[in-house]
């Protein structure tokens, strides 16, 4: 959304690109890394299984797959069916921020990760950089592309972590502590980067 804001609609291709391919790419590097954690000592044949049987029947896996097959073949929902996906869709955002919510009134910080001293700068300023960097190395991208792509690397943590950690018992509070204090921070930094970029002083391409 806020790219779309920024930059119009000429975003919402590359949007929707980086999100399912960074959606797919994260909800499969999740249960793999589960898998291969895990204290449960098996044969490598029993641990590919597992982890494969783990990443395609991942909930959002399965989501995806069917949004891009839906999309594809361009199958038309009867309207009380979309309508009803459309509200579920509305709700997904609002439910994570709740749960997240409850999860740090439940077990309320003491003091802040010392984890989030790295994972802020990393996620906030780090990464957006090294996405400039490496779309300015590679080069002939539109500007629309490029800007995109940096302002959602320079996103804070999504609610999707927040998620996973839920799902698998595992960080529960450092994540949603991560979304909190990343969402904050973010305030300043992305309204300093939306500068730089409409003020003309970020070039689309650092090494034209």
């Amino acid at each position: 959304g806020l790219a779309l804001l920024a930059f119009g609609p000429d975003a919402a291709v590359p949007v929707a690109l980086i999100f399912c391919f960074e959606n797919t790419l994260h909800f499969t590097v999740a249960p793999l890394m589960m898998a291969l954690s895990g204290s449960k000592r098996q044969s490598a044949a029993r641990l590919a299984l597992d982890v494969v049987t783990k990443v395609v029947t991942h909930p959002f896996i399965v989501a995806t797959a069917a949004g891009v097959f839906a999309a594809v073949f361009e199958l038309q929902m009867p309207t009380a069916v979309s309508t009803l996906l459309d509200y579920f869709a509305q709700a997904a955002a609002p439910c994570a921020l709740f749960a997240m919510g409850v999860a740090l009134a439940s077990r309320p910080l003491r003091r802040v990760p010392s984890e989030l001293t790295a994972i802020g700068p990393l996620k906030l300023i780090i990464h957006p950089v090294l996405c400039y960097l490496i779309l300015s190395l590679i080069g002939n991208f539109d500007s629309v592309w490029v800007y995109s792509a940096v302002i959602l690397a320079a996103l804070p943590t999504a609610t999707n972590v927040f998620v996973i950690a839920q799902q698998y018992d595992v960080w529960v509070q450092r994540a949603s502590a991560s979304v909190l204090i990343t969402t904050v921070a973010s305030i300043g930094t992305i309204t300093a980067l939306l500068y730089l970029i409409q003020s003309g002083i970020l070039p689309p391409d650092l090494f034209p």
